[in-house]
């Protein structure tokens, strides 16, 4: 099993770079959120005050700067959270998936292919969904 995903991972590198640098990805709110918040390389002060070393810790910074408190953060119970979020009516709000594996990876199969998730971004071991129900449905692999 473990094998498979990382054949997979292996397979998927090529797309995922040329999606990561924001090419391929044609909505300019979706390629700055790309650029400048998901995969943003430059410095910025608040990741030593904050004590972010990792690039996942200072990833996750970024998203709550952007979204604020319209982003929902779910690693266990992604299921549950997911279902809650598709069924309600606010469509602001944005819904980041921990550790896209075992049970995450069949729920993150489950949502490509739902049309309440509009916009969604697989970042590899994390996920990210969009319910605004003004756009359209894309799926991005970076």
């Amino acid at each position: 099993m473990y094998l498979l995903r990382y054949i997979q991972r292996l397979l998927t590198f090529i797309p995922r770079v040329w999606h990561r640098h924001g090419f391929g990805v044609h909505s300019p709110h979706d390629y700055e959120l790309v650029r400048d918040v998901l995969f943003e390389k430059l410095a910025y002060y608040a990741y030593e005050e904050q004590s972010l070393s990792e690039s996942q810790d200072r990833q996750m910074y970024r998203l709550k700067l952007r979204f604020g408190d319209n982003l929902v953060c779910a690693e266990r119970d992604a299921d549950g959270v997911y279902e809650q979020l598709a069924s309600s009516s606010d469509d602001t709000k944005v819904l980041v998936i921990d550790s896209l594996s075992g049970v995450n990876y069949s729920l993150w199969k489950k949502i490509l292919v739902d049309s309440r998730a509009r916009v969604t971004f697989d970042m590899g071991n994390r996920g990210l969904v969009l319910f605004d129900k003004k756009r359209i449905k894309q799926n991005y692999l970076l």
